[in-house]
């Protein structure tokens, strides 16, 4: 990865107070931050949409 590739940026988004505290509390309990579990969950989320356009 080209050290761009590998740049950190800011992401806002809007959810629901509670959903967020919910999140914040489950993410806690792992010992990981918001940002690593999101992070996770967009990886995954593009390489299944690659996937599914690949069928």
């Amino acid at each position: 990865m080209s050290k761009k590739e590998n740049e950190t940026v800011e992401l806002r988004v809007f959810v629901p107070g509670e959903l967020r505290n919910q999140f914040k509390g489950v993410c806690a309990t792992q010992g990981l931050t918001m940002s690593h579990v999101i992070t996770e969950l967009m990886q995954n989320y593009v390489e299944q949409q690659r996937e599914n356009k690949d069928k």
